[in-house]
């Protein structure tokens, strides 16, 4: 069960070489837009010494531009773990995934549920994570049809992704490359605010869940029983306010 982010210790946020982040619900206002308050808490992050980096359902085209304009100087991965780089505009690693399960299993509820999904804006810049929206259909009955993929909610869209790709089993598998490769898990501090942002807090011990009061309840307790720690406000504003304390607690 996650404790109150006024819990976090100077011997924690000391040891803490990387932050990565969730985008929207996480850093971002309600309307989408990575809020001010926010920006300014991550570049206090990286000019305190932290590697910052984003991990996020996001198109590449929809993470560069932010990461540049903020000074980001870690990697980042789109696509909830579909793809990755070890820093903005840089060359993508190759992560042997695939978009053909997913597009097959879309293809099939295209078949079983015509005329209620459609596809997003953003679709066409995905290479692995498909994106849609579905109206009619609640998405338990999706996922009970999926044979290839897994059927994510972002509370922004609906996400269809190979089997056993995760933002947390990504950012574990590069974890190697990225810096001096010499980073731990428990060196790393992550941020997430729904259920695409598990994966990792189950595989790195240092995470932060922005309180987010748009889950429904289950999801809501499944993502305060696996995060260490809560954010007391939501969205930008709570990320904001646990940056604070960290670089409070970092001296």
């Amino acid at each position: 069960m996650s404790h109150s982010y006024l819990q976090i210790d100077s011997k924690l946020v000391n040891n803490i070489r990387l932050v990565m982040t969730d985008v929207d619900g996480t850093i971002t206002d309600i309307l989408g837009y990575v809020e001010k308050i926010a920006q300014s808490a991550l570049r206090q992050i990286i000019d305190n010494g932290i590697m910052v980096g984003f991990v996020s359902g996001r198109t590449l085209p929809r993470l560069d531009p932010i990461a540049l304009d903020i000074g980001i100087n870690g990697p980042i991965i789109g696509e909830n773990g579909g793809i990755a780089k070890l820093k903005p505009m840089g060359d993508l690693i190759d992560l042997g995934y695939s978009r053909e399960p997913a597009l097959k299993d879309l293809a099939k509820l295209k078949r079983l549920f015509p005329n209620a999904i459609a596809a997003t804006e953003d679709d066409a810049d995905r290479t692995v994570d498909v994106g849609f929206k579905v109206s009619g259909v609640d998405p338990s009955e999706l996922k009970k049809h999926l044979q290839n993929s897994e059927l994510l909610d972002s509370g922004y869209m609906l996400h269809l992704l190979q089997k056993g790709i995760s933002k947390g089993g990504t950012l574990k598998r590069i974890l190697p490359s990225i810096g001096d490769g010499k980073l731990s898990p428990e060196q790393v501090m992550v941020f997430g605010d729904s259920l695409t942002d598990i994966s990792l807090f189950r595989l790195f011990p240092h995470s932060v869940f922005i309180r987010n009061d748009r889950l429904l309840p289950t999801d809501r307790a499944a993502m305060e029983e696996a995060a260490e720690y809560v954010s007391g406000l939501e969205f930008g504003a709570g990320f904001a306010t646990v940056a604070r304390h960290i670089l409070k607690m970092r001296g």
